[in-house]
């Protein structure tokens, strides 16, 4: 087999480029300044394209060479590639910034959390595509099992195994209602009585409400259920209930007086918040960045209106 034609790509693109610098200088010589070769490895570089093509590319001439019409067609035929492959070697150091970040986050975190650090993050790699997927938390999970995403946005604890996990923030949940509904202050027991709103079993707002209730000696029972906190807060401020939801999306209806804050005596519930990525997966530059500045603006939640 020829040596044009051999396991040796780098050999090939380099001949190719001598032959375009070449058919440019219409010199041997001036082509081998131009490229820091010698006149040999210049001389050797076309003797081997000519016999791979089995045909004369140049014609020599006294001073000079002149392309052949196989030539001329060889020229046409490899410039545009030549010229692809030397704009992939100007990005190739920057590959990494030009591929996506893909972010899976559950809904309570995009809704409260997410805005901040992603805004961070676009100030500091702006030249870094960033890809976000909404989902409940088990399927956002489920997404960086399989690999389709580099990072994950959690409520809850998780356990470590394939995942190396960091909290960076918590929340409160809060029982609240339409002003006037109920008492301000009840025990769970009589919450428990009241129309409950609640989000969908395998919610970590729900798996933690019902792990209290559970741990009390009582069962839950939902007359509404939502995949979404807000029709929750609709139905609550509509006197429909009292919904069990995180204090950072209830508390600016507080504020606006359109829900109160139902004081449970014997509960006090809390959730944690996690970044978590797979342990075996190659972290690049930008999930590493990611990653350090969720401490740092994670903690502060999404600015009330």
């Amino acid at each position: 087999m020829n040596r044009i034609h051999d396991k040796r790509g780098s050999m090939q693109i380099r001949y190719y480029v001598i032959f375009r610098e070449v058919a440019a200088t219409r010199n041997f010589t001036k082509a081998a300044e131009r490229l820091f070769l010698t006149q040999s490895a210049v001389s050797h570089a076309i003797k081997e394209l000519e016999e791979a093509a089995e045909t004369k590319l140049f014609e020599r001439l006294h001073k000079s060479v002149r392309l052949t019409p196989s030539g001329e067609r060889l020229l046409q035929e490899v410039t545009p590639i030549l010229e692809e492959f030397e704009r992939m070697e100007s990005r190739i150091q920057h590959l990494e910034q030009e591929a996506p970040l893909r972010i899976a986050s559950c809904i309570t975190i995009a809704q409260a959390w997410l805005l901040p650090i992603l805004q961070r993050f676009r100030r500091e790699c702006p030249e870094v595509p960033v890809r976000v997927q909404v989902n409940r938390a088990s399927e956002a999970l489920e997404l960086l099992k399989q690999r389709k995403v580099d990072a994950a946005f959690i409520e809850g604890n998780i356990a470590q195994g394939q995942f190396i996990a960091k909290q960076f923030s918590s929340y409160a949940l809060w029982a609240v209602a339409a002003p006037g509904y109920c008492s301000p202050v009840c025990t769970l027991e009589q919450l428990l009585q009241e129309t409950l709103l609640l989000r969908e079993r395998g919610s970590a707002v729900r798996e933690v409400f019902e792990s209290a209730v559970t741990l009390a000696g009582y069962q839950a029972s939902a007359q509404w259920v939502s995949v979404d906190s807000q029709p929750l807060i609709e139905a609550a401020k509509a006197g429909l209930g009292i919904a069990v939801l995180p204090e950072i999306l209830v508390a600016p209806e507080i504020e606006r007086g359109s829900m109160q804050k139902i004081e449970v005596s014997d509960l006090c519930l809390t959730n944690s918040l996690t970044i978590v990525v797979n342990r075996n997966q190659y972290q690049t530059r930008s999930l590493q960045r990611l990653w350090n500045m969720v401490e740092q603006e994670g903690r502060i939640p999404y600015e009330r209106k």
